[in-house]
């Protein structure tokens, strides 16, 4: 499923490559209060992502950087040898993740900056 007007979106792995998984967060004073996924690839890859998209909700975002493979699999209860790689991906889409919200948390800071840049020198304008 989607997350309308995610503030974050990950994506890792390709199609070509046999496993795909993007996840949209939805973050509300820096805990993630929504979070889908859509992926491609086996049946271990999207209960991953869903497993992952429980541990990530009412997580701040520092913590969910801390979500690691070995948890992932723990929630699965275990996955087999071939497999392993699964998680791997769901630990690293979080990175991706996480990465693009600062990465916006950035672009809208320097927008507010702008903003009050333009104010104050309007308000200097006035005072002329």
């Amino acid at each position: 499923g989607l997350v309308t007007n995610a503030d974050a979106v990950g994506q890792v792995g390709t199609i070509s490559s046999g496993d795909m998984l993007k996840i949209y967060l939805r973050v509300v004073k820096g805990v993630i209060t929504d979070a889908k996924f859509k992926t491609f690839g086996s049946v271990y890859t999207l209960v991953a992502s869903d497993m992952l998209c429980d541990l990530l909700i009412t997580n701040t975002v520092e913590n969910a950087l801390l979500i690691k493979n070995t948890d992932i699999i723990k929630a699965m209860g275990g996955l087999p040898e071939n497999k392993m790689h699964v998680a791997d991906l769901a630990q690293a889409v979080v990175a991706d993740a996480i990465d693009d919200y600062y990465k916006k948390l950035n672009e809208l800071d320097q927008k507010k900056e702008k903003l009050k840049k333009r104010r104050i020198g309007r308000r200097n304008e006035r005072s002329l």
